[in-house]
């Protein structure tokens, strides 16, 4: 649950209109409202719901308003779902907003940020704060630029696998848990905070990344692009040579392409990952090896055939 009380506290908003009771209203919309429309009383597709701001274009509306006018227009805003009022550009709290708002028990802000720029932060604010959420057993990590959700089973070697990786220049952004929020219709990862760069080493115990690959070697938070899953290699082990098939994991109702890993000693695990991800890059741009050597093998077969 998030509250009025402190989204108003994370921007340092001034306090207008605030009661014990006000400042705990319920956040619960990432949409904000600009009011301009309701303050000249068009009500059909009001947001009861969405935070409000309060900038110039609202406040030319304002003044040509009578006291009578604005004070049951802002009535209606100042309604019981209504989060809260925002004031932008270090305007004041115009009187009739002022009485509608201690009527209805609504808190009502100021700040000095222009409308626009305040906009865009209180939405990345909310996305991240109301953004559905989950937590899986992997590591995360950035590679070449790509969100790789590595998994497998436990004791399969992902912190091991993962403390290469960064020590060939890749980031670290969870290692053993990752917390994973859905923003904006695409996946965010992160480590929960008490192991925020820290790895477990089994044999070492738990170690600080930054300090001992530097502080460029892990990342707080980072898009989950791809899943590698890796996998004890058996004889029976049955995989798709050509690479053809896409399979995928779903994960808050986002499909994440998965990629499943044999793993055994005999291979270099952290550059198969490489040549993994590098594949995927070329892919999402439109190149896709198995398909090529699908399109040779076809022109192979139809040159012999012309020759016959």
């Amino acid at each position: 649950m998030l509250t009025i009380l402190e989204l108003a506290n994370n921007f340092g908003f001034t306090h207008y209109v605030s009661s014990p009771t006000a400042i705990k209203r319920e956040v619960k919309n990432d949409d904000i409202d600009r009011c301009g429309v309701e303050l000249m009383g068009h009500f059909t597709y009001h947001d009861k719901d969405r935070l409000v701001l309060i900038g110039n274009k609202e406040w030319a509306i304002i003044e040509d308003l009578s006291d009578e006018d604005c004070y049951e227009r802002f009535k209606k805003i100042c309604n019981d779902e209504c989060p809260g009022i925002i004031i932008c550009q270090s305007r004041p709290c115009p009187p009739m907003l002022e009485k509608a708002a201690r009527e209805m028990d609504c808190p009502v802000f100021g700040t000095s940020m222009r409308t626009s720029d305040l906009m865009s932060d209180i939405i990345i604010y909310l996305s991240d704060k109301l953004a559905q959420t989950t937590s899986i057993h992997a590591c995360l990590l950035d590679i070449f630029n790509v969100g790789v959700l590595l998994m497998g089973e436990s004791g399969i070697g992902k912190s091991e696998i993962s403390m290469d990786l960064v020590k060939k220049g890749h980031q670290l952004v969870a290692d053993d848990m990752v917390k994973i929020s859905l923003v904006r219709d695409h996946l965010v990862g992160r480590a929960p905070e008490s192991i925020s760069g820290m790895m477990e080493v089994r044999g070492i115990g738990i170690v600080n990344v930054s300090h001992i690959f530097g502080i460029n070697s892990v990342k707080k938070k980072d898009s989950i692009n791809l899943a590698i899953e890796l996998k004890p290699f058996t004889k029976n082990f049955r995989v798709d040579r050509l690479g053809m098939m896409t399979d995928f994991i779903d994960i808050l109702g986002v499909k994440i392409p998965k990629i499943i890993l044999p793993v055994s000693a005999a291979r270099n695990i952290c550059e198969i990952i490489e040549v993994a991800v590098t594949n995927f890059k070329l892919k999402e741009s439109g190149y896709d090896s198995s398909y090529e050597f699908e399109k040779r093998l076809i022109e192979i077969q139809e040159s012999k055939k012309s020759k016959r």
